[in-house]
């Protein structure tokens, strides 16, 4: 239940229009950046007994604010090229530019943001789990097996290797599969050029 793409879309047109719609979509973002959001997450999973369904709505609210600067910070840059400014004197309306033009050419940032933002979401996750304020028993996640393998880590050391290990590698493969789909879909990528070339 992840709602970045349509608030991303959502800032395009913030950064595209400018103006009023551009200062208070960034008010709304520099606000919610200097929240303490790992504290809110403590306390709002503990109070609500570590409901992972209530954890997830949590993560995603407090989790899109980093990548939403970041394609606002682009979108300004593109809406000044030549491309779009050509298919401004040429009367294509707004929506079709930043559904042509724009967007586009956001693609691979955009690819590796939502990678980097599932990484980033379970970290989160496990880090809450672990301290006891994410999810609760009976239900099950990465932090609560490096909690409970953090106990008996000198007498059974598997206990907590284990699941550090899938963290490991859940991370690292989430960062691989980004990555080959930025070389993939985005032809400026040094990658995908080279390979072009051959």
């Amino acid at each position: 239940a992840d709602d970045r793409p349509r608030r991303g879309d959502r800032l395009l047109c913030a950064a595209y229009f400018g103006g009023r719609t551009e200062r208070a979509t960034l008010a709304v973002i520099h606000f919610l950046l200097i929240v303490p959001s790992f504290l809110i997450l403590a306390l709002v999973s503990h109070r609500l007994a570590g409901d992972w369904r209530v954890l997830i709505v949590v993560l995603t609210v407090f989790g899109w604010m980093s990548t939403a600067r970041v394609i606002w910070s682009v979108s300004t840059s593109l809406r000044e090229r030549d491309y779009v400014k050509a298919a401004e004197f040429m009367g294509v309306g707004p929506l079709r530019i930043i559904l042509r033009h724009i967007i586009p050419n956001l693609g691979s940032l955009l690819i590796v943001n939502l990678t980097l933002g599932v990484v980033a979401t379970v970290l989160s996750e496990t880090a809450l789990s672990f301290l006891g304020f994410g999810v609760q028993t009976p239900d099950v996640s990465l932090g609560t097996m490096l909690a409970d393998g953090a106990t008996t880590v000198t007498s059974a050391p598997w206990l907590f290797a284990f699941p550090a290990g899938l963290l490991v590698l859940l991370t690292v493969s989430m960062t691989l599969i980004g990555d080959g789909l930025r070389d993939a879909l985005d032809p400026t990528s040094a990658t995908g050029s080279a390979g072009g070339r051959r």
